[in-house]
């Protein structure tokens, strides 16, 4: 049986869940029609996969555990947000990852890797960001824009890169909910 899967990183900030729920609280912002993403379901994604054939789980969970064997876990930034895929046709509203620079190498060697195995997968370039809502219906762009322009420079906190999680993606009515199936936890040099 098929699987929703992706590959990526959770983040967790309580300072940016703390701006985030004033967001959701914002009458000129809701204006619009806004699918709010839930703090538990953050995330960065490194490979989304798609529809895949649930007894590829095992050999996924190897070729992650083989990328990114010795890596070190280590902190960055929550710091600015923008929007895809611009300003005046806004869809997703976004916080920005600063450095995730160390993961790069294993990345790279883990989309190399699913090449190889015949593993399909959405191969876009990657940029660094925690996707918090998307833009359902646009009925006010002042409000979405004014957001924008304060929020740009901000610093959200630091975080903790501390583990690469195999996700399921399962479609509720209420949107959907991203279930850990494997998690490989990088090297704490503690």
């Amino acid at each position: 049986m098929n699987k929703r899967l992706f590959i990526g990183i959770p983040i967790e900030s309580e300072k940016a869940v703390r701006f985030d729920m004033r967001w959701r609280n914002n009458p000129e912002l809701n204006i619009n029609r806004i699918n709010w993403t839930t703090p538990p379901n953050w995330h960065m994604t490194l490979f989304f996969l798609g529809d895949t054939p649930g007894s590829k789980i095992g050999l996924l969970e190897h070729l992650i555990d083989q990328s990114f064997n010795g890596i070190s876990a280590f902190n960055t930034k929550l710091d600015g947000v923008g929007l895809f895929p611009d300003f005046r046709h806004p869809k997703v509203m976004w916080m920005g990852l600063e450095n995730v620079e160390p993961l790069l190498p294993s990345r790279n060697s883990l989309g190399e890797l699913l090449l190889q195995n015949q593993i399909n997968f959405d191969n876009k370039t990657l940029k660094p960001h925690l996707t918090i809502a998307r833009v359902k219906q646009l009925t006010n762009q002042e409000s979405i824009l004014s957001w924008f322009q304060e929020y740009q420079k901000t610093n959200f906190g630091m975080i903790k890169i501390d583990r690469i999680v195999l996700y399921e993606s399962v479609l509720n009515p209420g949107g959907p909910e991203y279930k850990s199936v494997y998690q490989c936890l990088l090297k704490d040099d503690k």
